[in-house]
């Protein structure tokens, strides 16, 4: 065709793309951890039941609870606070629950772990806007980032650490996740 063809025609409209794949709002759950919220991505949880006693895991640091029978599987139950204070954990209170949180480590061993919360968690979007980095002066472990999210302090687990950690202190070594040549 011609260019005077498209010339009675108006222009297509152009689609506005977002960055690529990453989207305008992250669908996230603000979660009560002991003295700290966390946030985390809704696609992580894969489920929140009442909090159920664990079983005992011998030797294994204070922070790692035990494990509990979830979807026909054994899922250690860690509490974050005690991890990243170094703490035992507090007696759970008759608000507890705990958070199945899918893994982000290959291990077939641990695909899913369990967070004590104190309550239920709050639904959350946000966007590059409603985040400011507080930073984290301890530096403390599975801690990626402190922020504020809408007002609230938070802190932003790292969860692939974290699987990790659960991992290592479930089964007492670290999964294989690559061969050296």
């Amino acid at each position: 065709m011609s260019r005077s063809a498209y010339a009675g025609r108006k222009a297509p409209k152009k689609k506005i793309m977002r960055r690529a794949g990453i989207p305008p709002e992250l669908h996230c759950m603000l979660v009560p951890a002991g003295e700290v919220s966390l946030l985390l991505p809704t696609a992580l949880v894969a489920e929140v039941i009442d909090f159920q006693p664990t079983t005992a895991i011998e030797e294994t640091p204070a922070w790692l609870m035990g494990e509990i029978e979830w979807d026909d599987r054994r899922v250690p139950v860690f509490c974050f606070t005690a991890l990243i204070n170094g703490t035992e954990p507090a007696e759970p209170g008759s608000r507890a629950k705990i958070m199945v949180l899918k893994s982000l480590s290959d291990s077939t061993r641990v695909p899913y772990f369990g967070l004590l919360m104190d309550g239920l968690p709050s639904p959350v979007q946000v966007n590059d806007s409603d985040l400011e980095e507080l930073g984290d002066e301890k530096v403390s472990l599975g801690v990626f980032s402190r922020v504020r999210c809408k007002e609230q302090e938070a802190i932003i687990p790292d969860m692939d650490r974290l699987a990790h950690l659960v991992t290592h202190a479930t089964y007492g070594a670290l999964p294989i996740t690559q061969l050296d040549d």
